[in-house]
């Protein structure tokens, strides 16, 4: 009686919210089996992707391999460029060498924006080259509300996305590439990290999907952030059978966005296989704002950060109803440089020959972790999310 009458007071709470004419926040759930849309708000507004732009990155190379341009274990080589690129990154020194396989692994786990850079020159030959390819695939998709300009998601105020085309993107890596679902579902990974002085030590570096190991099923997709889009977030979960994704755009914080899935994916195991909207009938629910919001004012001022609850997924402790403590499922992934035994993208070779100049001679000139606070959510966040008022009960975990 005493949970029943807990999720009441839940449930009277969000009939608040559904009330209310406070700012909704883009979110959509699926089904990625039917293609039903369960729940959405929002779902067509323009939207900085910031780090989910690396599922689309993800794709690409998927197609690349299964049109037998590479294979898994051709070299991605990491450039000048992609050395430089800023956090979150892997860090391996220029000229290091992965195979596609491993790189996925730190494009999706780690997050690594100078593995970003490094696939997408290794493929494309150029990071503008594989936006061109990026975009080919949103288009093919049906993503219509989706711009790519670079492969990691590092602010641009030209890519933009929606919470309808995320899911759609999922929904494909989910019916297509099956094989890769490890990837997605991996909470963490062991990675070489290279050192001032040149050596590399293992590292474990883990996912900031608080979904994996924190909530039944979880299983995908991936997190994103930067200010202009504040916390972004896909979450998958299966149970029975049956997988549920929750796109939700735009939070405050890690731990708002993993509760918002965890609510939404929850009430998503409770519609039966036949309701819901397929997606691509999906209709707007109101006006459509071309331009995305800039979450900046909100998650990025110094009151934010210091307010902000903001621990490594491996630390994070969540109280919530929606969710559990976490419990280690797995040993990390382990990933090591060098290994690349296939042929290289033939896209290099073209570029290559492209940029052959006559040479111009000149003279050489000589070269040149915090404490762990727990903390309470269990009080909806304002107006960041929409739930039916259908009884749900509390999620009952199982080991």
């Amino acid at each position: 009686m005493k949970t029943k009458h807990r999720y009441t007071l839940l449930a009277a709470a969000f009939s608040t919210l559904l009330s209310s004419n406070a700012f909704a926040l883009p979110h959509l759930s699926i089904d990625l089996d039917s293609g039903r849309v369960l729940s959405s708000k929002q779902a067509f507004d323009a939207w900085h992707p910031a780090s989910l732009t690396k599922l689309m990155t993800a794709y690409v190379v998927f197609r690349a391999i299964d049109a037998g341009e590479i294979t898994a274990q051709s070299p991605v080589k990491i450039s000048r460029n992609a050395s430089r690129q800023p956090p979150s990154r892997i860090g391996f020194g220029r000229g290091s060498v992965v195979t596609f396989d491993n790189a996925l692994k730190l494009l999706i786990i780690k997050s690594a924006n100078d593995i970003s850079v490094a696939i997408a020159e290794s493929l494309s030959g150029s990071t503008k080259g594989f936006a061109n390819r990026m975009n080919k695939e949103a288009a093919r998709l049906g993503m219509k509300g989706s711009r790519f300009v670079n492969p990691h998601g590092l602010h641009d105020k030209r890519q933009i996305t929606t919470a309808h085309d995320m899911a759609l993107l999922v929904r494909a890596i989910h019916k297509e590439y099956p094989q890769y679902a490890d990837m997605f579902k991996a909470p963490s990974l062991i990675a070489p990290q290279r050192l001032k002085s040149g050596k590399y030590r293992q590292k474990v570096h883990f996912s900031y999907n608080l979904l994996l190991e924190r909530f039944r099923g979880g299983d995908g997709f991936k997190t994103g952030f930067v200010c202009a889009s504040g916390y972004n977030f896909v979450g998958a979960a299966t149970q029975g059978g049956r997988r549920i994704a929750a796109v939700v755009l735009g939070r405050d914080g890690q731990t708002s966005r993993a509760v918002d899935a965890a609510k939404l994916i929850t009430e998503g195991f409770q519609f039966s296989l036949t309701q819901g909207t397929p997606i691509n009938n999906l209709k707007a629910d109101g006006p459509v704002r071309s331009s995305p919001t800039n979450m900046r004012p909100k998650v990025c001022t110094e009151k934010a950060r210091a307010s902000r609850y903001d621990p490594g997924a491996g630390q994070a402790v969540i109280k919530s109803p929606w969710m559990q403590k976490r419990s280690i499922t797995q040993k990390p992934i382990t990933v090591a440089l060098g290994g690349a035994s296939g042929p290289a993208s033939r896209a290099i070779e073209s570029v290559s020959i492209s940029r052959v100049t006559t040479p111009v001679f000149r003279p050489q000139t000589s070269a040149n972790v915090a404490p762990v606070v727990p903390v309470n959510d269990n009080t909806p966040i304002r107006g960041t999310i929409v739930v039916s008022q259908n009884s749900i009960p509390l999620p009952k975990f199982r080991p």
